[in-house]
């Protein structure tokens, strides 16, 4: 039963940080995540966000698309029965040092890119693709409507716990 003025929260999403050069407000992010996907009006679903650092995405990134390099955000769509339902989705690997180093090429905000990663990752795990020019265009647009979505909602600069 729902008390009055308490907003319920129908996502499951962990948020796991094995990159330690990098500390990720949690808390804060996962409230990213579970507005991603309101957004996208996929409310009920469970997923994980990993954080890794260049040399640990690499590792992924080698094994399961065959690129020898590291990568900014990979997706894993696994569908695994939770507690007799399956809402499990999957899991977004990202790399917080990937981001750091395109925040700097893109003259992006660090946070913004991390959001990024994350909105791109999320949106994979719903069948947007970009592997196309033509896919390449409507995950971009998708991933900017969701990104001005958030902006409007969020300070993406907490993003980050304090020093």
């Amino acid at each position: 039963m729902k008390k009055a003025g308490i907003k319920e929260r129908a996502s499951r999403i962990e948020i796991i940080n094995l990159n330690k050069a990098c500390r990720i407000n949690r808390k804060f992010f996962k409230r990213i995540a579970e507005d991603v996907l309101a957004f996208i009006k996929k409310p009920k679903t469970t997923l994980e966000i990993i954080f890794l650092d260049n040399k640990s995405i690499k590792i992924f990134n080698k094994r399961y698309k065959k690129r020898d390099a590291p990568t900014d955000v990979l997706s894993f769509k696994i569908g695994r029965r939770e507690f007799g339902n399956n809402s499990f989705l999957g899991e977004v690997l990202i790399s917080s040092e990937r981001a750091f180093e395109n925040a700097k090429i893109f003259k992006t905000d660090f946070e913004e890119e991390l959001v990024l990663y994350a909105i791109h990752g999320i949106l994979h795990l719903f069948g947007y693709d970009d592997e196309s020019p033509g896919d390449r265009s409507v995950m971009a647009r998708k991933e900017k409507e969701t990104l001005r979505y958030l902006c409007k909602r969020e300070d993406l600069s907490k993003v980050l716990m304090p020093r």
